[in-house]
């Protein structure tokens, strides 16, 4: 019974410095996990860790100090002041939005635009219009100016009709009352009951190209006194154009007196 007692005790001892020995293990194995997962450096430097000898019991029962947990504080990235900066040039830029009123006044300064070179361009065009208008009735003028138009006439030995026959009348009736203007009897013809007829050609210009008596009085210088009338009365007027052919090929006949 008595040296029972020892083994005992001894068999104790070792079963409690086992349990302490796995224990302490345990604790550095879950300690180098948990580093290993949530730090980046190891809390526990290996290199220095003390074994415990199940033997030795009292000398292992303590950690050595470089063996306590290292506790580390993770410094939080400090705030800049340039970091509002970043973040305001990093933002997306916000379209502009355009308003109906600005919208409905470009569109309204596009229309004034385009009604002015609308304008602009009608009124350049009215312009070209009329230059190429003047430049036409220009050369229409200088047209007809070149252009020589013959005058209508009436041939000799045509009848008389309507207007033309009107206009000879005239003319005739103006050139006898011109005639015996130049006409003068002596004293000793006046009183006699004498008539003549002469047949006068002349031309446009009213020269005389001819003159002869047709129908004689019977007296000889009554018949002289009639020619010298339309001698004196040289040129007669101006004939008109239509007539200028039949009075100078067919002639005038003037009655004296009548």
């Amino acid at each position: 019974m008595l040296e029972s007692k020892p083994l005992k005790s001894h068999e104790h001892d070792f079963k409690k410095s086992f349990g302490l020995s796995l224990a302490l293990h345990g604790a550095i194995l879950t300690t180098f996990l948990i580093k290993f997962l949530f730090f980046s450096e190891p809390l526990i430097d290996f290199s220095q860790a003390i074994s415990v000898n199940v033997g030795d019991f009292k000398e292992s029962n303590k950690l050595p100090e470089k063996a306590q947990p290292q506790v580390i504080e993770e410094k939080l990235p400090e705030k800049t002041e340039e970091e509002p900066v970043k973040k305001a040039v990093a933002r997306p830029a916000v379209k502009e939005v355009v308003k109906p009123d600005t919208v409905k006044l470009n569109k309204t300064k596009q229309k004034l635009a385009l009604d002015k070179l609308k304008k602009t361009s009608a009124l350049e065009k009215i312009k070209q219009d009329l230059k190429n208008s003047s430049i036409a009735k220009i050369k229409s003028q200088e047209k007809r100016a070149n252009t020589v138009t013959k005058p209508r006439v009436i041939a000799a030995g045509s009848a008389l009709s309507g207007l033309d026959k009107l206009q000879a009348n005239t003319y005739l009736q103006e050139i006898d009352q011109y005639v015996k203007n130049f006409w003068s009897l002596p004293q000793w013809l006046i009183n006699k009951p004498l008539k003549a007829q002469a047949l006068v050609k002349f031309n446009m210009e009213g020269q005389i190209l001819s003159s002869i008596i047709i129908s004689s009085s019977g007296n000889s210088s009554y018949d002289q006194y009639c020619l010298k009338a339309i001698e004196n009365a040289a040129p007669f007027p101006k004939v008109p154009e239509k007539l200028t052919e039949k009075f100078s090929i067919d002639g005038v006949v003037i009655g004296f007196p009548e």
